[in-house]
């Protein structure tokens, strides 16, 4: 896990824009006494983010299309996985 200011070094981002980011509910990191605390998943999730918007030129509105869509998404193939697992007659994945 990551501190916010970890966080912010590794994405070479400001405090407000991973604050807007977790406001518009694109990120989402765990809380704890200390603040913030990001995960890897939280890492790559702001790549994707500054990618569609700074290297695309996404929209805001846009942005949170996407990341639904991509959640959508992987939602879905761990749906799938967990068919075809029981499928193949193995016992419940978790």
């Amino acid at each position: 896990m990551l501190t916010m200011e970890e966080f912010q070094l590794r994405l070479d981002v400001d405090a407000g824009t991973v604050q807007v980011w977790i406001e518009e509910g694109w990120l989402l990191p765990q809380r704890d006494q200390a603040g913030f605390a990001f995960s890897e998943l939280d890492v790559a999730r702001a790549r994707l983010i500054r990618d569609l918007k700074d290297g695309i030129g996404v929209n805001d509105e846009g942005i949170g299309i996407v990341l639904n869509l991509v959640d959508q998404v992987h939602g879905l193939r761990s749906i799938l996985r967990e068919f075809l697992h029981a499928e193949a007659g193995g016992p419940p994945r978790s």
